[in-house]
């Protein structure tokens, strides 16, 4: 639709914007938030105080966080530099104007602070089977779980790695037992199977513990047996879209197969060649992204399949050539940061990654740019709601808001740390106490 509907952070409440106009439509409050207290209500449009074009929102991905989102994240910076923290919002009421003050809890941002609220709440919503609670059932809670390990791994707290283990069994249990070395057709969808290895290999390279290293293996060898000759992958065995494939699929095996290296697994030679083949014949030779396939390079849910490829090659020491292509593109068009194949999370998880990866500065830089998203991400719990992107969102509805939400934040909030070996990270062994 031309509405997009997103969090308006600690003051509990949900705001609507309309493509082409600046006025903040209250959809949603928490009750008893601050918002509520205030006297806010649902129907109320919060007046953007400044005018003009650039104060408008866009539905156009490309403009990212420009106009109402990024004005209201300034304004509550700005709020939280008075005593007593109050934040002057002009409402526009029936055919009213009122003034009402919003007292701000939880201080100014600190994304390390969130980081470990984050944490804290992915803690305490993990089931005992070491799952997360998926938007539907099926296969689901294996990617949403692989993500929020990754994300509980990134804290670099070592409290949190029993809680990281049991996410790894819970997905060896349900998905890798699976796999059947000698029928490539049969397993978990290669979503899930590179997923499960990005977090197994993630997790021995920050802990030394290679206890799941042969479930590494086998989604490695997976992933491998399902490039076909002409480097196509599918979402599992064949091939989809009249053979054209969907290369997202070959970036996180790309991921997935730098890092297992890493660990120490060799690498199917042929499998990464021709499968690169493909990725290279899928550049969007005008912006340097990657494209659907290399049927459809002109394709603009960019973010996760260039960040995830730029990782992986970064990880294989690769210095010049593509890679350079790939974290151009993301720091050109980072406003397309969460648009990715029916989800926004992939797009922050891999972009942020791929960017800090090749071009640290121009990560720094962005993530400046990305302030006003982590501001209205967090709420007044200390975790984060989710926000997702202007298009489709129904993949992450399916994994989860609330957990896949989470995840994408800390782990977009990480990239900076750069710990991860998916962030830029050589050392190994790196989280604290783990040995």
């Amino acid at each position: 639709g031309d509405h997009h509907d997103f969090p308006l952070g600690v003051i509990s409440a949900t705001g609507r914007l309309i493509d082409g106009e600046s006025e903040i439509l209250i959809v949603d409050l928490g009750k008893e938030g601050p918002a509520d207290k205030a006297g806010l209500q649902v129907g109320d449009r919060i007046i953007c105080p400044k005018e003009g074009l650039s104060a408008r929102f866009s539905k156009a991905t490309e403009t990212g966080l420009a106009g109402p989102q990024t004005e209201l994240a300034r304004a509550y910076d700005a709020a939280r530099a008075t005593a007593p923290p109050d934040l002057d919002l002009e409402v526009q009421r029936g055919g009213n104007r009122l003034a009402l003050k919003v007292r701000l809890p939880g201080g100014r941002l600190d994304p390390a602070k969130l980081l470990k609220g984050i944490a804290a709440h992915l803690l305490s919503t993990q089931q005992k089977s070491g799952r997360w609670q998926p938007g539907v059932g099926g296969d689901a809670d294996v990617y949403t779980s692989a993500f929020c390990g990754l994300a509980l791994l990134a804290t670099d707290d070592v409290q949190f790695l029993p809680a990281v283990k049991a996410a790894i069994r819970f997905i060896n249990e349900k998905s890798t037992a699976s796999i059947d070395p000698k029928d490539p057709k049969v397993g978990p969808k290669n979503w899930q199977a590179a997923s499960s290895a990005i977090l197994m290999a993630e997790y021995q390279l920050a802990t030394g513990d290679a206890s799941f290293f042969k479930f590494l293996q086998a989604n490695c060898d997976l992933l491998a047996a399902r490039v076909t000759p002409r480097g196509k992958m599918g979402h599992h065995f064949d091939i989809p879209y009249n053979g054209g494939g969907l290369v997202i699929i070959n970036s996180q095996a790309h991921l997935a197969w730098a890092l297992a290296e890493k660990c120490g697994h060799v690498r199917d030679v042929v499998a990464w060649s021709r499968s690169y083949r493909e990725v290279e014949a899928s550049l969007d030779q005008r912006t340097g992204a990657l494209g659907y396939s290399a049927k459809a390079p002109r394709s603009p849910d960019i973010a996760a399949r260039t960040g995830a490829m730029a990782s992986a090659l970064a990880i294989t020491g690769a210095k010049e050539g593509m890679i350079l292509r790939l974290a151009g593109a993301l720091a050109a068009h980072h406003g397309r940061m969460r648009h990715a194949h029916a989800m926004s999370s992939i797009g922050l998880i891999f972009g942020f990654a791929g960017l800090k990866s090749v071009d640290p500065m121009a990560h720094r830089e962005i993530m400046e740019k990305w302030r006003p998203f982590l501001e209205l991400s967090r709420n007044a719990s200390g975790s984060a709601a989710y926000f997702g992107g202007k298009r489709n969102i129904g993949g992450d509805q399916y994994l989860g808001l609330s957990p896949i939400g989470n995840a994408m934040t800390a782990l977009m909030i990480a990239s900076a740390d750069g710990k991860l070996h998916m962030h830029g990270g050589r050392q190994k062994n790196w989280i604290a106490g783990s040995k």
